[in-house]
C-alpha cells in the first residue's frame, strides 16, 4: 500500500487531489501547529521560527519514517516548511503546489529542495526553477466542478475558514433589507452563530455538496478573495462582491480580486470603506454586471483538469521511488 503525506494549510485543492488518487493509497494529513512563521515585519518572530525548525523538522522525520511515506505533497503555509524539509532529508520525492498568481514564502522555501514544482497560473513560472516547474491550474473539487447553474435569488457570504466578525457585523446590519429579497446562506466560521431567521440559513462550515447545491443557485457571492474562492467563482462564473482580507502577504487578496474584477464577475469593496451602505451599493452593483464577458480569457479546461493532472505528477513520483 502506498502511504502519502499532505501538508500545508491550503486544504480545497489538497481535496480535489485526494479524490483523484487510486482507492489503495493511504493519505496522511500532516503539519507543524504553530511553527515556523517568517514575516519581513516581524523580525523577532521570524528569529523564533528559525529557532524551532531543527525540532519540528525532527518531529516531522519521526513521523515521516513511521508512516513509511512514499511520496510528500505540500499545499504551501507554513506549517508545510518542517515537513518538507524532513522530506528532503529522508530523500522522499517531495511535489510542491503553489495557488496563487505569484508565490508565498513557504512555497519559495520547499521549491528549492522539491522534486517537482506544480503551479496554477502562468505568471507563477519566473519564482521557481523552469525544469522542474509544471503549469497545472489549480484543482477544484469535484462536486463544484459537476454543478450546473440555475441562478435563483440567492446569496451566499462566506468569511473565509475562520470566518470574518467584520463582515458579519455588517451583514447583520444589512440583513432584513437582503431578506426581502434573497435567501441567504452564511458561511460564518469560528465565530459566534449569527441569529436564526426565516429564509437565513447559517453554518459554521458548508460540507461540498452542500457547497456545490449553493453555488448552483447563488445570484451572488459576499466573500473574502482567497485564490480558492476566486478559482470556484470564475469557472462557475458567478458575480461576487469581493472584500479583500487586509495585511495579507505581498497583499495576496488584492491581486485575486483584480483578477476577478477583469473577468468581468467582481465588484471589489475594500474592508476599510465596509459600511451598511457600502455593502447594499455593492451589491446592487454585482447584481447589475454587464452579462457579456463574464469570464472571457479565464482558463476553465485547464482548471477542470488540474486535479487529475496533479495526481498524475504524484503517481509519477511515487514509481520513481
Amino acid at each position: 500500500m502506498t502511504s502519502l503525506v499532505i501538508t500545508g494549510s491550503h486544504l480545497t485543492p489538497a481535496e480535489a487531489l485526494i479524490e483523484q488518487l487510486p482507492k489503495s493509497w493511504r493519505v496522511h494529513k500532516l503539519g507543524s501547529v504553530g511553527g515556523p512563521k517568517f514575516k519581513r515585519y516581524d523580525w523577532w518572530g521570524s528569529l523564533w521560527g528559525l529557532v524551532k525548525l531543527p525540532g519540528l523538522i525532527c518531529q516531522a522525520k519521526s513521523i515521516l519514517q513511521l508512516i513509511k511515506a512514499k511520496v510528500v505533497i505540500s499545499f504551501g503555509g507554513y506549517s508545510s516548511v518542517p515537513v518538507c524539509l524532513a522530506a528532503k532529508i529522508l530523500k522522499i520525492p517531495l511535489l510542491i503546489h503553489e495557488q496563487t498568481f505569484a508565490a508565498g514564502l513557504a512555497s519559495k522555501i520547499t521549491g528549492r529542495v522539491a522534486d517537482i514544482i506544480a503551479i496554477s497560473w502562468k505568471s507563477s513560472r519566473g519564482y521557481f526553477p523552469r525544469q522542474k516547474t509544471v503549469l497545472t491550474g489549480n484543482p477544484v473539487r469535484r462536486e463544484i466542478l459537476r454543478v450546473k447553474r440555475i441562478p435563483r435569488p440567492v446569496i451566499y457570504i462566506t468569511g473565509g475558514h475562520q470566518g470574518s466578525m467584520i463582515i458579519n457585523q455588517t451583514v447583520e446590519q444589512v440583513l432584513p433589507r437582503l431578506l426581502q429579497q434573497f435567501t441567504v446562506y452564511h458561511q460564518f466560521g469560528k465565530l459566534p452563530r449569527p441569529a436564526a431567521r426565516e429564509h437565513y440559513v447559517t453554518k459554521a462550515y458548508f460540507s461540498v455538496g452542500e457547497l456545490a447545491q449553493i453555488y448552483s443557485q447563488a445570484a451572488l457571492v459576499i466573500g473574502r478573495a482567497g485564490i480558492n474562492t476566486v478559482t470556484e467563482l470564475a469557472y462557475l462564473g458567478i458575480p461576487a462582491v469581493l472584500i479583500p482580507l487586509p495585511y495579507t502577504q505581498r497583499q495576496e487578496q488584492d491581486v485575486n480580486d483584480r483578477y476577478l474584477k477583469k473577468l468581468g464577475l467582481a465588484v471589489v469593496l475594500p474592508q476599510e470603506q465596509l459600511t451598511p451602505p457600502s455593502l447594499l451599493a455593492a451589491i446592487e452593483k454585482a447584481k447589475n454586471l454587464p452579462r457579456t464577458q463574464r469570464g472571457a480569457g479565464f482558463p476553465r479546461a485547464r482548471v477542470k483538469a488540474a486535479a487529475e493532472k496533479l495526481c498524475q505528477l504524484v503517481v509519477k513520483l511515487s514509481r520513481e521511488v
